[in-house]
Order: structure tokens, then sequence, then C-alpha cells
């Protein structure tokens, strides 16, 4: 009899330390879950954006939601654009001014080089996506062009290591103006940086600004101002400097291997073939992610009505994969219409 209280009170002790030893392998399941959560995401999503963008992206915020799997877009822009915002919850917004007011940069260049530009604004953003860096209080923010949309799910890191998106644009002021900013010698990739996003990580930008700002050989004080100076004159006044060529090959130079680099495919001329977002529906962004990333709708291509129809044909798409389609949509139209 006493056999067996012991043998019931053993059988009680085992079962208890099962429960706890269940209740422990949970939390711990739950407590790395909330980890590798916390990891994904610690970034903020940063979209510097003026009036002329505001209706494209107003359109595309789903997609921001939906394929980059963000919670909070953090919006920087002027009063004008703040008006628009005031309805989505999702975005907090960021006066420019607060950051960088536009006018400085003219007053700078009267100032230094006695012209203006303008391409004030244009060289505002880019100034502001850097100077993000002193206020995030994360590891990474990505960087995204308000007239870019992705539209398929984007893997933004891989083992903890995040990915540059690589292109193969080339502009060579861009890199006459790089060369200048250092005081070592940047080494250059044979492909582009510029793929209209950026994760930037936030440490290594500051590093940047804090190296352009220690080179005595330029002219001004603060970053900006010696970016500026470095620009060749016949350059200013059209595209003299690239945030993400710059931060990308620096990066590449001084840390190196500590990104990820992937080629991405995007369609840099969408307004050109689809009008606009309202015009695709489900079955025409399925399409299209079979090949690409993302769309970018910018503002000075002009719609061509001519090949929507036939992008948006459902034969068509069961014929030619999108990247097919687009190397040779004019043979393509032709084959069409003379059927």
């Amino acid at each position: 009899m006493e056999m067996m209280k012991k043998i019931k009170v053993m059988k009680n002790k085992l079962y208890k330390y099962k429960i706890i030893t269940k209740i422990v392998f949970i939390f711990v399941l739950i407590f790395l879950f909330i980890k590798l959560l916390n990891f994904s995401l610690n970034f903020d999503l940063v979209i510097p954006i003026n009036k002329e963008h505001i209706k494209i992206f107003l359109s595309s915020l789903e997609y921001f939601r939906r394929f980059l799997k963000i919670s909070k877009i953090i919006v920087i822009g002027n009063s004008k654009v703040k008006k628009y915002l005031k309805k989505e919850k999702y975005i907090n917004y960021i006066d420019e001014d607060t950051i960088l007011p536009r006018s400085k940069i003219n007053e700078f260049l009267n100032k230094s080089r006695f012209f203006r530009t303008q391409r004030d604004c244009w060289y505002e953003q880019q100034f502001i996506k850097m100077l993000f860096s002193k206020i995030c209080k994360k590891d990474y923010y990505l960087v995204w062009d308000s007239d870019t949309i992705p539209i398929t799910n984007i893997k933004l890191f891989q083992n903890n290591k995040p990915f540059f998106d690589m292109k193969t644009e080339y502009h060579k002021p861009y890199f006459n103006t790089i060369k200048r900013l250092f005081p070592f010698e940047i080494k250059f990739s044979n492909r582009s940086y510029i793929s209209e996003h950026m994760m930037v990580k936030t440490e290594y930008m500051k590093n940047l600004i804090t190296d352009i700002e220690n080179n005595s050989k330029l002219p001004g004080k603060l970053f900006w101002e010696k970016i500026l100076m470095a620009i060749d004159v016949k350059d200013i006044h059209r595209s003299g400097f690239s945030e993400f060529e710059t931060y990308g090959s620096y990066v590449d130079t001084k840390y190196p291997n500590i990104y990820h680099h992937r080629v991405w495919n995007s369609i840099r001329n969408a307004k050109f073939f689809l009008g606009n977002l309202e015009n695709l529906n489900e079955n025409d962004i399925l399409w299209l992610s079979k090949d690409y990333y993302a769309l970018s709708f910018e503002k000075r291509n002009i719609f061509n009505q001519t090949y929507l129809p036939i992008i948006k044909n459902p034969d068509v798409q069961k014929i030619y994969r999108p990247k097919d389609f687009f190397a040779n949509y004019k043979n393509i139209y032709l084959e069409i219409i003379s059927e």
C-alpha cells in the first residue's frame, strides 16, 4: 500500500514536471518569435514626397502594407502634402522644413557658387533621405521613392543581412562627385545601386555624413554643402549627385560583405505602358510580378494608350512572360494588329 502511494506521488510529480516543461517550452517559442518579429520590423519605411506624386502614392498604400509587411509609413513633405494625409492612420508625417528647408540649398549656392538651380527640390529630397539617419531610432530605415510601387512580396533581409538591389544604370557625373566626397579611394561596382529604394543602416549613413564633413578639401561645413561644392557646375542643373550610388559605393568599400547583392528587376517606365495603377487588376499585377518586383510611374513619362489593351489581354499574358513582352512589345503589337 505504501509503495502504491509512493508511485502515485511520483506520477503526480512527473505529470507536474511535464506540464511545467511544456509551459516553459511554449514561452521560449513565443520569446523567439517576438525577437524574430522585432528584428524583421526593426526599420522605418521613409518616403519623401511632393504634391505631384501624392495621387500615385495614396493609391499604392495597400501595396506597401501588403508586400513590404509594414504597419507605419513615415512621409516627409511640405504643408501641401500634409493636407492629403490627414485621414491616413498608417502614416506619420514629418515637415521637410524641420529637416532641411529647400530655400537653404539655393541660399548656399547663391553665396558659394553664385547661381541657383531649379533642381533644389530634387537635391533636397536626396539630402533628407540621408539626414533621416540623425533622427532615426532604429537600426535600419528603408527609403522608397514615392512614384514606385512594390507588386510582389519583397524579402528585405536574409540571415540578418539586408539586400542591396542592383540595376544597370550608369551616369558618370555621379561617380565624379563621389570621388571628390571622400578622402579615401572608393571602389565602384559594375552595377548600379539606383533601384528606387534602399535599405539604409542608420549607423553607416551617420558615418558617411561624418566622413564627408571631415573632408577638409571641400568647401562648406555641412555634408550637403560639401556635396553641392563637389558637383561639376555643368552637372548641378541636371543630375550631379545620387544618394543611392553614394551610399552603396561607400558601404561596399568601407564595410564589405555586410549586404547581400541581388539583381533588381522593375519597370522604370511603367507610366508609358500602363498609365496608372488604377488601370491594373489583380491578374495584371500577378502576371507582371512573375518577372518584376516593382513599377515606377515617373512624371516625365507620357502614357501611350496603344499597348495597355494588349498587356491586359489574358491570351497575351498566357503566351508571354512580362520580360519577353516588354523586350519585344513593338513586334508583338504589329503581329496582333495584322491578324
